[in-house]
């Protein structure tokens, strides 16, 4: 919504509506409210694309030991104006969600000086902070109402579908030419391995690796259905189509499980429009599914969970053993946890843990996992609960959520860092506009 706010008024304002409605394409009706006609947009800011398509730039920058990347310049830069903003409560009240990021990335930055010196501490501890916290209120400050949302979901499809065309070359020919010609002029991070699946090779573009790619198109599906356009729908299911085609290009388990899971709650969503309650009844299934597995299988439902959701029975048998030491770790380390140390397994297990929330358990102990696990679930079910919002702030908020669900669902199984875990805490902070009292109908 705009700064000038929405409402509904006499009954020939709601006349007008619904014809503007009819003439752009769009319902004017969502559970039986009408959602009012926008005023006049407010200008969005730029650094909302430019901060959205320097996520996906290879280049790097050195300073001392410092690595910076474009996205960390900016978020250094807007770090003490959003901070103050948010301090001063010009872009909202402070909610319950910021206050679970700021001591997210607070126990962070303990974690790292108590762990690692004040030196290396403070450096990582930092950059942790500038990427969790700052990343949280940039996203509070410049994605303030549905014009700007639905600009920053244009922006991340568009990256998502530029990047499509790339992929598919890379799949074909293994070689991620965008990282390459980057390389030529600026430092660029590694090179994945080259891997192949389903005769292909894996896709990694203008990321440290496919799973990083396959997440980040991911995320844009749900998004483009619902928000990538005002004025029509056939756009957004264009879109969203291709975004899937591009996730796919991954090759990554994690990322076609986000678009599935995202798949299967539009479905959901399209086909128990007319029933109560429909999103509690789908939670009452889903656990009613897990305490089911467990109790009928004689693994756990995490093991069986992990052994479904994988390309290969070897990658399945890694992942369980991740999972167990990994928890391990948990209990051995659960306040401070781990940070950059090693964690204890085998000689002959690898260091990664393919499971976001595995590793902040694993890396900043139990009170960690349990400040970033609080911010996600007080954005889902705070948005959840919001009444009377308008039509068009009800379909940002649903591919928000549904987009959030399937992201949740993903990390299971895969970690996050450097880009995709900031695009991640920014989603987090696009929908924190809603909550304020001018996008809701009155």
């Amino acid at each position: 919504m705009t700064e000038a706010g929405i409402h509904t008024a006499d009954g020939d304002r709601v006349a007008s509506t619904v014809k503007a409605s009819r003439e752009a394409g769009t319902l004017p009706f969502a559970a039986g409210r009408v959602a009012a006609a926008p005023s006049t947009r407010i200008k969005v800011s730029p650094l909302i694309p430019i901060f959205v398509f320097s996520l996906a730039l290879p280049i790097l920058f050195h300073l001392g030991s410092l690595r910076l990347s474009p996205y960390r310049l900016l978020l250094i830069a807007t770090f003490i104006p959003c901070l103050i903003a948010w301090l001063s409560q010009s872009m909202g009240r402070i909610r319950l969600a910021d206050i679970f990021m700021l001591l997210t990335a607070t126990w962070g930055a303990v974690v790292f000086v108590n762990l690692h010196g004040i030196d290396e501490g403070l450096q990582s501890g930092g950059i942790f902070v500038i990427e969790t916290f700052g990343t949280f209120l940039f996203a509070r400050r410049y994605v303030r109402d549905v014009f700007a949302f639905q600009r920053m979901v244009r922006c991340l499809t568009l990256m998502v579908l530029f990047l499509l065309p790339f992929a598919a070359y890379e799949n074909v020919t293994g070689s991620p030419i965008l990282i390459e010609m980057s390389s030529k002029i600026f430092s660029v991070h590694e090179f994945a391995p080259n891997e192949s699946r389903l005769g292909l090779s894996r896709a990694q573009v203008t990321f440290e690796h496919p799973i990083l790619f396959g997440i980040v198109s991911s995320s844009a599906f749900a998004l483009s259905f619902y928000a990538f356009g005002a004025a029509t729908r056939r756009g957004g299911r264009l879109a969203s189509g291709l975004v899937a085609i591009t996730a796919f290009c991954s090759l990554s388990s994690g990322a076609i499980l986000s678009v599935v899971v995202q798949a299967m709650l539009i479905v959901w969503d399209k086909i128990t429009a007319s029933v109560a309650r429909r999103w509690t009844i789908l939670a009452a299934l889903v656990l009613t599914a897990y305490f089911a597995v467990a109790a009928l299988s004689q693994r756990s439902a995490v093991e069986v969970f992990i052994s479904y959701l994988t390309f290969s029975a070897d990658n399945s048998y890694m992942r369980m053993h991740i999972w167990h030491y990994g928890t391990a770790s948990v209990m051995n380390h659960p306040i401070f946890g781990t940070g950059f140390n090693e964690w204890e397994r085998p000689s002959w297990m690898g260091g990664s843990i393919d499971n976001f929330w595995l590793v902040c358990a694993v890396r900043y102990g139990i009170p960690g996992f349990l400040f970033m696990a609080a911010s996600f679930l007080s954005v889902c079910f705070g948005l959840g609960r919001l009444r009377n919002v308008s039509f068009q702030v009800a379909q940002c908020r649903k591919g928000l959520i549904i987009t959030l669900c399937g992201l949740g669902i993903a990390m299971c199984t895969v970690h996050l860092w450097n880009a995709p875990y900031v695009l991640f805490i920014f989603l987090l902070g696009s929908g924190m506009w809603m909550f304020e009292h001018r996008n809701l109908t009155t």
